[in-house]
């Protein structure tokens, strides 16, 4: 899939290097030299994706990215943020500012394209629930991204489960997440899949270094089953995965962290991905209740004249099939 991703960087240079490697992933691309020019950007619409530098002069990258999930309008857009600072303090800033992704400037071509597929995926469904509920109710996009911008991890904690046969690698995990969320640990694969199933968790934890187990075939199996499939998925991996996290990413892994994990980032990531589970959970509730009043009355709960009309067609149009009467 292609999409609109917008470049933002004050340095014409790596303007000009990041246009032309997205480009030639056949991305339509457009580019901003500064926050301001990116605000106004994102305001109209025009963008699926952004890419942003984080030094910038006027407005950083981190100002700019959190002005944009402040404003309504721009909530829902995913931001990539992208600067030589590789230290894990400057990653933990960035996401806590409300960035999706955090990426080196030195990443290869099939990772950055890689993850801004992902994102553009994820912003594509967003959106499509999105218009949805606008169309199918009185609530405008504005009305809706006021909705989304209320923080769905105030007074409730997230449901984590976590997939890892490592003692001393979930229990880490464990000890750092469990003031915040409530965490379940399966080390079993077919285990985790049951247990996913039958429960609304917001984050499944999936370790790659599973022994004698390919955690990505769990992965694609959550992808293909309706309880699931919008289930997000944080990948956990030790240095040396890249090709195998990019291939965990076309499955349908929405975010990974590397080994060691440093608590911060892990809480950093974990916060994103539930807040971010709740908010199309809320969409999605929100295109359900506007399918049940479309045929049911407010006031007394009962089927109404729609209900009527289309129920008797069916009923006509079976007895008329089978020949028998009412």
């Amino acid at each position: 899939m292609t999409a609109r991703v917008l470049v933002v960087d004050d340095i014409e240079a790596n303007l000009k290097l990041l246009q032309a490697r997205l480009m030639a992933e056949y991305f339509e691309v457009l580019t901003a030299t500064n926050g301001y020019e990116a605000l106004d950007i994102c305001r109209k619409g025009l963008c699926d994706v952004v890419l942003l530098d984080v030094v910038m002069p006027g407005m950083d990258g981190y100002e700019v990215c959190r002005q944009l999930k402040a404003d309504p309008a721009t909530v829902h857009i995913p931001v990539i943020m992208v600067s030589s600072l590789d230290q894990t303090a400057d990653k933990v800033a960035g996401l806590e500012a409300g960035a999706d992704d955090f990426l080196n400037k030195s990443v290869n071509d099939l990772s950055l394209t890689t993850r801004v597929r992902s994102l553009a995926r994820l912003k594509m469904v967003t959106d499509e629930l999105r218009m949805r509920v606008s169309s199918g109710s009185e609530l405008g996009l504005e009305q809706i991204g006021n909705m989304e911008h209320i923080d769905p991890l105030e007074g409730r904690q997230g449901e984590i489960l976590i997939v890892d046969d490592r003692e001393s690698s979930y229990a880490r995990m464990d000890q750092i997440l469990s003031n915040e969320h409530e965490v379940v640990v399966v080390a079993n694969p077919d285990d985790a899949l049951y247990r996913a199933a039958d429960n609304d968790f917001d984050l499944v934890i999936v370790s790659l270094d599973l022994e004698g187990i390919d955690p990505l075939r769990l992965c694609s199996q959550m992808r293909s089953l309706d309880r699931t499939r919008a289930t997000p998925i944080l990948m956990v991996a030790s240095e040396g995965n890249e090709t195998r996290l990019i291939t965990a990413i076309g499955i349908g892994v929405n975010d990974y962290i590397s080994r060691p994990v440093d608590k911060n980032e892990l809480l950093a990531r974990v916060r994103t991905q539930v807040r971010r589970k709740r908010l199309n959970d809320k969409l999605r509730d929100s295109v359900q209740s506007t399918m049940e009043m479309a045929v049911r009355d407010g006031l007394t709960g009962l089927n109404n004249r729609r209900y009527f009309d289309n129920h008797m067609q069916s009923m006509f149009d079976r007895a008329q099939i089978s020949g028998k009467p009412l």
